[in-house]
């Protein structure tokens, strides 16, 4: 059975979670029991909850519904949106959608179809006779006879088989993976860093080759000699050297010696190069204090920043910015020397370490002169920097870049004649452990006598197949005879039984004999199709009520159908007497009482289905479904909801004792005025405030015609109940008049509703009540759950 239901997200549900939103008034949580009754109001959400339960018979979420995220618990295990194929739950749901789906005829005259289903027909004795033989000839396992306790026997076989094979396969298993684990993986000699027991089965498919032979014992010992040696790992370095100067001597050199002059020269500058510069540092210095001097205090003449800016043209400006990028390639190429060899001799065999030192000292002496030819090349960029009107001489260079290079190339040949040594002896090294690895697993296959038990071994996997290939012989031939069990039992469906179990319902319970459910042969006379008529012609414009038997009946009928019967089903029937009179009502619930809810055996209270969901918008019917049977002791098997609707988003909540224990509209509309006494409940039960209307006039109509029965009209007793206060009858018949009815007064419905004289006439309503009859007054409060009033 289901137990509770938490939706994140479905319809007009939202943030629904059963333990914090189903509590009692002792704070203990209310779950679902084996009937569930829920009762709301039209529009509140309840065919939309129908909607989880019709997804859980369907495995498909329904269109509209894509983003939806819910979680069903149950006894045999939850159940989300996510996995609805596949679950233990057997459910049959009775909603508008179990209607489009299988009557369509009802919704769509002109395009619909009522789809076929089949009961089991009238015995036939050839056919229960031959079901009969092959259920024998089956036999059970219980009564020891039959092919089904031949199966269990050959299965019983098969895994003694299967066991045995198992256990001697495993043992030589661990004793392959013991001495590949324990004993060649942890040899410090030869055991590989990774080796297991499919490297050691591999090993054994070397050994068992005729061109393998074990090693002697002095072989190995010479093996183990090689592998003492020891290697030095391969250089992945290389020398490389890009040289850079050619670039940066062309750039210095067009800069050395390229002319400027400036716009007004002032002659000291130009004779004293260090003036100069000091001039064009203070220039800086004295960017905000143009006009005195930082350093005597004293104000510079007028015309000193004119003179000034006319030595110090753009064009010199231009030119010391590139000579500082120049500088900086400089500077970057002096500090790359470094890393052009960081090689060392140890990182070589012998044979190539004294060349390589060699080498390395005829490069560090090419790269010292290289690096002076930079720092030469950086004192004249930094000179004509200083004195940038004159033009600097650029200086040669010493270095020989062919030989620098050649250098890096004899480094880079002896690496690879020191790797190549290196390659070499693991080559040796590998195949040296590979034959004393080899050697090992040779004696390990000899001392537990492989061969020998790796025989025994394949006997007893065929031991294994001989039984299995008996057992699912077995099967085969049991899963025939099961088959033809149900084309037998198929053969006893009959359609036309389904449309005679449905007009049965309908002139049993409803006394319908006019409209009837029809089976009639398609043209070819191959299939069979439901038409409904009246008086023996085809039925069309058919009314909401005789649509809702129609439907309801086919549901229970169905019901019936052998995917269904026997099983433990659990159903949930929503809202089914939509556009019935009270009589079918009536006739509705006997309907359900009868075939879904009365105990098989009243000894003891067995029910047709596992779990029963029903539920409705009718007052009335409510009434009629507290009768129901099978709800146990004390109720202990029935728990009962109300579903409603606030702010756009249904919620389930439990039912109020009011509706539980009395089951009158006037406790209801007596419970809605009542929370439109308080201002607080606005945001909480907007549905109340804009139902006040309707809620306050059939209060009344029920209230005042009960206190003044006689032939009076409605304000005539009006003014009874409230007095001469004729200020408050007027009041009452406006908001009594003006919310109920919108027809003379539209533009009403298109304005916001008034809270403040709600709630000032529900509690004078209620203060006149309480006035008139403290008992009756009361009494009500007690009904709906509210403390009395002094």
């Amino acid at each position: 059975m289901f137990s509770q239901i938490n939706i994140g997200s479905f319809g007009s549900f939202r943030d629904l979670t059963w333990r914090k939103d189903l509590k009692n008034g002792d704070n203990t949580v209310q779950s679902f029991k084996r009937l569930n009754i829920l009762y709301g109001r039209n529009y509140s959400g309840k065919t939309t909850l129908s909607r989880i339960f019709r997804a859980l018979e369907t495995g498909r979420i329904p269109p509209n519904y894509l983003d939806s995220t819910f979680t069903v618990f149950g006894d045999k295990g939850d159940v989300t949106q996510a996995d609805l194929i596949g679950h233990c739950y057997d459910v049959r749901v009775y909603n508008r959608d179990f209607v489009s789906e299988n009557l369509s005829f009802l919704v769509n005259q002109a395009n619909g179809e009522i789809k076929t289903f089949a009961i089991v027909g009238e015995k036939n004795k050839e056919i229960e006779d031959a079901i009969a033989a092959i259920q024998t000839k089956l036999g059970s396992v219980e009564s020891k006879v039959g092919l089904l306790y031949e199966l269990a026997e050959k299965m019983k076989e098969w895994d003694r088989t299967k066991g045995i094979h198992k256990t001697a396969f495993d043992a030589l298993e661990s004793k392959l993976r013991s001495h590949a684990n324990d004993k060649i993986k942890q040899n410090r000699t030869y055991g590989p860093a990774v080796y297991n027991i499919d490297s050691i089965k591999k090993d054994i498919d070397s050994v068992k080759k005729p061109s393998f032979t074990p090693l002697t014992t002095e072989e190995q010992a010479t093996k183990v000699n090689l592998l003492k040696q020891e290697a030095l790992p391969d250089i992945a370095d290389t020398v490389s050297i890009n040289l850079n100067f050619s670039s940066i001597q062309a750039m210095a050199e067009e800069l050395l010696s390229k002319s400027i002059k400036p716009t007004q020269a002032i002659q000291e500058l130009l004779n004293e190069a260090a003036l100069q510069a000091w001039v064009k540092q203070g220039i800086t210095l004295h960017k905000d204090k143009r006009d005195t001097c930082a350093f005597c205090r004293q104000n510079l003449p007028h015309d000193t920043w004119i003179i000034l800016d006319s030595h110090f043209s753009k064009e010199s400006s231009n030119l010391e910015s590139s000579i500082d990028s120049c500088l900086t390639l400089v500077n970057t190429e002096i500090q790359a020397i470094t890393g052009f060899l960081t090689l060392t001799g140890d990182k070589f065999y012998v044979e190539e370490r004294v060349a390589f030192e060699a080498n390395k000292k005829s490069l560090s002496e090419y790269l010292k002169i290289y690096k002076e030819d930079l720092e030469a090349l950086k004192a004249a960029l930094d000179s004509r920097k200083n004195s940038l009107f004159q033009i600097v001489p650029m200086p040669a260079p010493k270095h020989d870049s062919a030989v620098i290079q050649s250098c890096a190339e004899d480094i880079n040949d002896l690496i690879i004649k020191s790797n190549s040594r290196t390659s070499s002896l693991e080559k040796d090294k590998d195949c040296a452990r590979e034959a004393l690895r080899l050697t090992d697993v040779a004696s390990f296959i000899v001392d537990i006598a492989y061969e020998t038990e790796l025989t025994r071994i394949t006997g007893l996997d065929t031991d294994a197949d001989t039984a299995g290939t008996a057992h699912a012989n077995a099967k085969a031939e049991i899963v025939k005879l099961e088959a033809d069990v149900t084309n037998l039992q198929s053969q006893q469906k009959d359609e036309r039984k389904g449309a005679k179990r449905v007009n049965s319902l309908l002139n049993h319970f409803f006394g319908h004999d006019g409209i009837m459910l029809e089976a009639k042969d398609n043209a070819e006379k191959t299939a069979v199709k439901f038409e409904i008529t009246r008086d023996g012609k085809s039925a069309y414009n058919l009314s909401e009520g005789e649509c809702s038997l129609i439907a309801f009946c086919y549901f229970i009928a169905k019901l019936e159908e052998p995917d269904s019967k026997g099983k433990e089903l659990i159903i949930y029937i929503d809202d089914p007497i939509s556009s019935l009179d009270g009589n079918h009502i009536f006739f509705m619930f006997s309907l359900i009482e009868s075939l879904i809810a009365k105990p098989i055996a009243e000894q003891n209270q067995s029910v047709k289905y596992k779990q029963l969901f029903i539920s409705t918008h009718n007052l009335d019917f409510l009434k009629y479904l507290k009768r129901l049977s099978g709800r146990g002791k004390a109720d202990g098997n029935v728990q009962q909801f109300l579903v409603t609707k606030g702010q756009g988003t249904s919620t389930i909540q439990p039912m109020p004792d009011y509706l539980k224990k009395y089951i009158t509209e006037f406790n209801y509309l007596f419970h809605q005025i009542f929370r439109c006494s308080k201002a607080e409940n606005i945001d909480h039960y907007p549905d109340a405030f804009f139902s006040f209307g309707n809620n306050l006039r059939k209060f009344l109509e029920a209230y005042l015609f009960y206190k003044y029965p006689s032939n009076e009209d409605g304000i005539k007793r009006l003014s009874k109940f409230l007095g001469d206060d004729q200020l408050a009858i007027a009041l009452t018949n406006r908001l009594d008049n003006e919310l109920s009815h919108l027809e003379e007064a539209f533009d009403r419905s298109v304005k916001p509703i008034e809270h403040p004289e709600i709630i000032t006439l529900a509690n004078f309503l209620l203060n006149k009540l309480f006035e008139v009859d403290k008992d009756q007054y009361n009494s009500l409060l007690k009904s709906i759950g509210e403390p009395e009033r002094t």
